[in-house]
């Protein structure tokens, strides 16, 4: 069982409280169960497989829900995280989300920058993308071919179709892995919402 600090829950409350009404909705959809349940899935599962200490990059961060869930919640020593979205909005957001970390030693920073051409500033431990179903296959394949070999990869998508910003979902865990390009997973599966399947892989590149 994952368990949130309330310190970190301040920081969320305030993140979503300082933004104009019209913002603070958009900001809201991130908290839904579907949202939250995925992220925690992923922490769950990422404890299992990794125990070393570890530089992670999540790409299509939004505003920092997971990244603050993993320093929460991570069994495995995290030396920093950069959580990297292409939209400038999500930036101030989930640096405030992820505030407390910031100060201790900079452990997180949020980064606006298109998944496809960014550089990394360090060898990546792990790299995540929860974001597989926002982005063409072609993006997807030239984001895929920065990442460093012998990283650990997570990635996150979904069969929920019906969604009119989501260009690149899996009618089945077959199709996701095929499309990710993953191979030998140590872990593979699926997690009903209430409204789509999530899928998830976890593998060495």
């Amino acid at each position: 069982m994952i368990k949130l600090n309330p310190s970190d829950i301040i920081y969320w409350f305030n993140a979503i409280r300082d933004l104009p009404e019209n913002e603070r909705t958009r900001a809201l959809d991130a908290f839904w169960a579907g949202q939250l349940d995925s992220k925690v899935w992923l922490v769950e599962e990422l404890n299992k497989v990794n125990n070393s200490p570890s530089d992670i990059y999540i790409f299509g961060g939004w505003i920092g829900v997971l990244a603050s869930i993993m320093l929460q919640a991570s069994t495995f020593p995290i030396r920093k995280i950069r959580s990297i979205d292409i939209d400038p909005w999500c930036e101030p957001i989930a640096d405030m989300m992820c505030k407390l970390h910031e100060m201790n030693g900079w452990k997180f920073k949020a980064i606006t920058g298109d998944m496809s051409t960014y550089n990394y500033d360090t060898i990546p431990n792990i790299v995540i993308n929860t974001s597989t179903e926002h982005v063409t296959q072609e993006a997807y394949d030239t984001w895929y071919s920065n990442i460093p070999q012998d990283t650990l990869v997570v990635a996150q998508g979904n069969d929920f179709f019906s969604c009119e910003e989501h260009i690149r979902c899996s009618k089945d865990l077959y199709e996701f892995k095929t499309q990710n390009k993953v191979t030998s997973p140590l872990f593979e599966g699926q997690l009903q919402t209430h409204s789509y399947k999530r899928f998830m892989c976890i593998w060495k590149k």
